[in-house]
């Protein structure tokens, strides 16, 4: 498991060996310990990675943008 904070917001990744060697990876964000009200989003990617770094650095990537794009929402929502 690899975790990120993004401003209120945290970012896990999970990994998994297929039964054919290859990895699949999700990310899940949630607010960090003191955010506003829970959201939880969880996202497996459809890729296969050969390599789990590649599987863990393609997750994290998304999963902190979908962060950065929950934290721009919540704030043109709210002001």
């Amino acid at each position: 498991m690899h975790r990120r904070t993004v401003g209120q917001y945290s970012v896990e990744v999970r990994t998994l060996k297929t039964p054919t060697g290859t990895w699949k990876a999700a990310y899940i964000v949630e607010p960090a310990a003191d955010a506003g009200p829970h959201d939880f989003v969880m996202i497996t990617l459809l890729d296969e990675f050969d390599v789990e770094r590649a599987a863990v650095d393609a997750a994290m990537s998304r999963g902190i943008r979908h962060a950065e794009w929950l934290a721009d929402a919540r704030s043109a929502y709210s002001g």
